[in-house]
């Protein structure tokens, strides 16, 4: 006996009003009215079917009657299919299976089918009873998910990111197959390969994503893929926070930045050394000055910083020939090296350098080394064949008994070696305070800067900036000029400086900005084209509180279009004053565009250039002058440029005087440039004119 024999008989005994036809039909009425049902003679001739089978197939009821079951079939299945159906119900077995039907209106649906063969008394199947369930919308989510899992194979599987997931332990729970690529093997572990001091930091930033409101940090680390394979990796660290299988740990996603770091290394190593003597140059020296200071801070240590001056190198130069003249140059710099174990070293100008010393014990030691370093470097030279008595005057500075910042401790150190200078050079001096006061003719200076501000005894001049590919000017850098009424015309670089040290530079930068967006106003009136005139911001100016009100106030007085003035930065500037980025990041904020000027120059890293709200990288002018005769500085453009083509931002080449710098930039992927090869800087007067007369010759039209 059957299990639904069973189950009828069971009913009818404990409920003995049931009668057995009204127990089926009752069945059979549920049935047809919760599923799709149809019946089939032994050919598959359908011979009813109810109004489920006609809503879903689309046919009408009579349609359907009389049909083969095949008018429903969609050619999605193979005839093996339909060949072992029919072989198990044909053998009086239920057939139970998944099928993809056709309906009237060519629309493809799914149903759950159960086949039941009605057998006759020779246990000879009759008829055929199917019951479906439509399970279309079932079998779409499943495609769907089948088809976002192989995406994301694919995507996991060739990305140029790597991925991992990975516990609050540190545990790796999965790796992206793109991994296995990377290192090589099967299952390899990225935490297990990273560098240990490396790894380390990324366990911490781990514990921080997990244990603080941080949900998202980024990391860097070095990865050893093989014993002679390291890669420098750079990506972040993010909590998963939706609930699931993977709630609380955190997702590794990571990339290759290999080639950017080393790209970075080449323009820190070529913009920071003195290609002369191999020391560290000016700038480069400035920025050690920063962390020898930041060092000793907490300690007892006394740092003595030594200027030193070859004493009438030009009388050298004269007599031996320049080449001969940067042998001597050399030398001193090897005496230097050799004698200074390892302490912070560079050339500050063609016949300076400078270093660091420590002492923990006085000043008097430090000014004694000096001394004796003092006599090494004036031991006898051999040039072309005679010798030379090299003359050096050394000045001292201590920090922190002289000065407590960098600046100062440059300016007591230069003045103790211009003492020694004056007393007739060959010396060591240390510096006493009596060296040190304002000149008559600084006082002066600052007075006229200060009355020349009021009484707008100020010009500014603007030069053109040309793409490079359609040889058209696109842009004026604006450019102060100070034309006193007595003194004539003083050059940027004698009274900028000191509009800084004094904060004259405030006011007067007030009234650079208000003339160059009055300029960019009628330029907007003048061309159809959009023109960009570009100013120069000082570090005092960015870290003054008033500059972003003040820009404000000034954008809806003029009516000026943010996105044509150009924001313009030093790099070396902005290095030392991280606060700075707060202020330009609200100026970009407002549509301006930021640019950062002398770039190369500096000593910021790029990765800390990728996170500075910056569009335009200015390559320094230093770079552009010996284009066409140094490799190295080709070198350093053609770094910057592909690491600012990664970065998304624009390159400008200034300082061009000739058609072959124009074109080496050209070629290196400059897509701006500036200089006095296109025009020398114009009054405002002038800038219409050389609208309308600049031609592709490269120069407007005399």
């Amino acid at each position: 006996m059957t299990d639904h024999q069973d189950m009828i008989r069971n009913l009818i005994n404990r409920h003995q009003h049931f009668e057995v036809s009204q127990l089926l039909n009752d069945i059979v009425f549920a049935i047809d009215n919760s599923a799709i049902v149809a019946i089939t003679d032994r050919t598959g001739e359908i011979i009813y079917a109810n109004e489920f089978f006609s809503n879903l197939s689309k046919y009408s009821q009579d349609e359907l009657i009389g049909a083969n079951q095949r008018i429903v079939n969609s050619g999605y299945h193979p005839k093996t299919f339909f060949k072992e159906m029919w072989k198990t119900i044909g053998q009086g077995q239920i057939w139970r299976g998944e099928i993809c039907n056709r309906a009237k209106d060519g629309s493809l649906y799914w149903v759950d089918t159960n086949i039941v063969p009605f057998l006759n008394e020779k246990g000879i199947p009759e008829q055929y009873i199917s019951i479906r369930h439509n399970i279309t919308e079932k079998k779409g989510i499943e495609a769907s998910l089948r088809k976002q899992a192989e995406l994301y194979r694919l995507i996991t599987e060739n990305s140029g990111d790597y991925i991992a997931v990975v516990d609050t332990g540190g545990m790796i729970h999965y790796q992206s197959p793109s991994v296995e690529k990377l290192m090589g093997g099967k299952n390899p572990n990225v935490l297990h390969a990273m560098i240990e001091e490396d790894r380390v930091n990324v366990k911490k930033a781990l514990q921080r994503v997990n244990q603080t409101d941080v949900h998202e940090v980024s990391v860097e680390f070095r990865l050893k893929v093989n014993i002679n394979c390291i890669l420098q990796m750079s990506g972040s660290l993010s909590r998963i926070t939706p609930e699931g299988e993977y709630a609380g740990y955190s997702v590794l996603v990571m990339h290759d930045n290999t080639v950017t770091k080393k790209q970075e290394q080449l323009i820190l190593d070529l913009a920071s050394i003195d290609q002369l003597t191999g020391l560290l140059n000016r700038r480069a020296f400035l920025k050690e000055l920063f962390v020898e200071i930041d060092r000793v801070k907490q300690t007892e240590e006394l740092l003595g910083l030594v200027h030193v001056n070859i004493d009438k190198l030009r009388y050298a130069n004269e007599t031996f020939g320049h080449d001969r003249g940067d042998e001597i140059i050399k030398k001193i710099a090897e005496r230097l090296t050799l004698h200074l174990n390892g302490a912070v070293c560079g050339r500050t100008a063609g016949d300076e350098f400078a270093f660091v010393m420590k002492s923990e014990k006085s000043t008097t030691e430090l000014l004694e080394w000096t001394r004796d370093l003092q006599k090494i470097i004036e031991t006898p030279v051999e040039v072309a064949g005679q010798l030379y008595n090299p003359s050096v005057s050394c000045g001292l500075s201590v920090y922190p008994l002289h000065a407590t910042e960098v600046p100062g401790w440059i300016t007591t150190t230069e003045q103790a070696m211009q003492y020694v200078k004056k007393q007739g050079g060959s010396g060591s001096a240390i510096f006493v305070p009596d060296m040190y006061s304002k000149s008559l003719d600084r006082i002066i200076l600052e007075n006229e800067l200060r009355k020349s501000v009021k009484e707008g005894h100020f010009i500014l001049e603007y030069q053109p900036k040309v793409n490079l590919d359609q040889e058209e000017i696109v842009g004026f850098e604006a450019l102060v000029r100070w034309q006193h009424p007595d003194l004539g015309r003083i050059p940027p670089d004698k009274f900028i400086g000191l509009a800084e040290e004094t904060r004259i530079i405030i006011p007067l930068g007030e009234w650079i900005l208000e003339e160059a967006f009055i300029k960019a106003k009628q330029l907007q009136v003048m061309r159809t084209c959009p023109i960009t005139v570009a100013v120069n911001l000082s570090a005092v100016q960015l870290e003054s509180p008033d500059l972003i009100p003040f820009v404000r106030n000034l954008m809806e007085k003029t009516g000026v279009d943010p996105a044509t003035i150009e924001m313009e930065v030093t790099e070396s500037a902005f290095a030392d004053r991280l606060e700075m980025s707060s202020s330009l990041r609200q100026l970009r904020d407002l549509g301006f565009v930021v640019s950062i000027d002398d770039f190369g120059t500096g000593f910021s890293s790029f990765s800390y250039i990728k996170e500075f709200p910056a569009e335009t990288l200015k390559i320094d002018m230093s770079f552009v002058r010996d284009v066409e005769t140094s490799e190295n500085s080709r070198a350093i453009i053609k770094a910057i440029v592909t690491m600012a083509d990664t970065a998304g931002m624009k390159v400008i080449a200034e300082g061009i005087e000739t058609v072959g710098q124009a074109e080496i930039v050209k070629r290196l992927g400059c897509r701006e440039g500036q200089g006095y090869f296109y025009s020398r800087p114009l009054p405002a007067s002038e800038i219409a004119g050389l609208l309308n007369n600049f031609t592709k010759t490269r120069r407007p039209i005399e």
